[in-house]
């Protein structure tokens, strides 16, 4: 059983139509199956719910369709890390590694450093700046 941090990218192919959903779906079932632990910081339920309201606010989703997609999403049950002064603080830090201004992927990172687990993500960006950090256990889910 291995753990993985998902970043919100992934679960929000699951519900709206996106070029990697396909591979999310291929994903998220074959982690399932393998009964591995789901995790997402705190941090994801907020993000779940802006990236729902921006596909109802761009026409991509009716309101009722959002609110059926964002329990669809819960229904993965993701193991939550819970927020600490300190996991904030390691936020920090990777952000500026990372040499971001704002520190949400940061917190992903954070989390999946502090739980011992691989973090994927759907942002290319992203992953390649983490692989010019050396973190083989950052993985790109990609189109």
């Amino acid at each position: 059983m291995a753990r993985r941090v998902l970043d919100s990218n992934i679960c929000a192919a699951l519900v709206l139509p996106l070029p990697y959903s396909n591979q999310a779906f291929t994903y998220i079932n074959a982690w399932k199956t393998a009964k591995d632990e789901l995790i997402v910081p705190m941090l994801w339920e907020y993000e779940m719910v802006t990236i729902l309201r921006k596909a109802v606010f761009g026409k991509v989703l009716r309101p009722d369709q959002a609110r059926d997609s964002l329990q669809r999403v819960f229904a993965l049950n993701p193991t939550r890390i819970a927020p600490t002064l300190e996991l904030h603080k390691q936020a920090m830090e990777w952000a500026v590694r990372l040499n971001q201004a704002s520190a949400y992927d940061a917190h992903y990172l954070a989390g999946a450093e502090a739980m011992n687990a691989e973090f994927w993500t759907a942002d290319a960006r992203l992953y390649s700046r983490a692989q010019q950090l050396g973190l083989d256990w950052v993985h790109v889910i990609e189109a």
